[in-house]
C-alpha cells in the first residue's frame, strides 16, 4: 500500500517555494553588491587620479600636508558612505527574507492546525488512556 503524500503537498511546496525565494534574494543582493562595487571601483579611480593631478600641481609641503588631511577625511566620509550602502543592502535582503517567510508560512501553519487538531481529537476520545496505560504497565 503507497502512503498518501497529498496531505504533505502543502509543506513540501513550502519548502520549495521558501529556498527558491531565499536563493532569489540572495542573487539580488549578490548582484546589488556587485553593482555598489563596481560604482565605488570608479569613483575610486577618478578620486586618486585626480588626487594626483592636485598633488602634482602643489609646490609647498604646507600646501601637501594640508591635501592630505583633506585626502584622509574625505577618504573615510567616502568608506563611511560605502558602508551605509552595504548596510542598505543588508536590510533590504533581511526585510525581504523575513517577508518571504511570512508570507509563505500560511500553508505550513495550516497543516500543524490541521495535525493539531487531529491529535487533540485522539485525545479527547480517550485514546491518550489506554496508550499511556499500556506502556505504563
Amino acid at each position: 500500500m503507497q502512503p498518501d503524500y497529498e496531505p504533505y503537498l502543502a509543506l513540501y511546496k513550502y519548502g520549495l517555494n521558501t529556498a527558491l525565494a531565499m536563493a532569489e534574494n540572495y542573487f539580488d543582493s549578490a548582484r546589488q553588491l556587485r553593482a555598489l562595487q563596481l560604482k565605488t571601483d570608479k569613483d575610486m579611480l577618478a578620486f586618486a587620479q585626480q588626487a594626483h593631478a592636485e598633488m602634482e600641481s602643489m609646490s609647498t609641503v604646507a600646501a601637501i600636508c594640508s591635501y592630505q588631511q583633506k585626502l584622509a577625511a574625505d577618504l573615510l566620509g567616502r568608506e563611511l558612505d560605502y558602508l551605509r550602502e552595504i548596510e542598505k543592502i543588508a536590510r533590504a535582503a533581511s526585510a525581504s527574507a523575513s517577508a518571504t517567510l511570512r508570507d509563505s508560512k500560511n500553508p505550513w501553519q495550516e497543516r500543524v492546525s490541521e495535525v493539531a487538531f487531529d491529535v487533540g481529537q485522539f485525545l479527547a476520545n480517550g485514546n491518550a488512556t489506554s496508550s499511556a496505560g499500556g506502556k505504563n504497565a
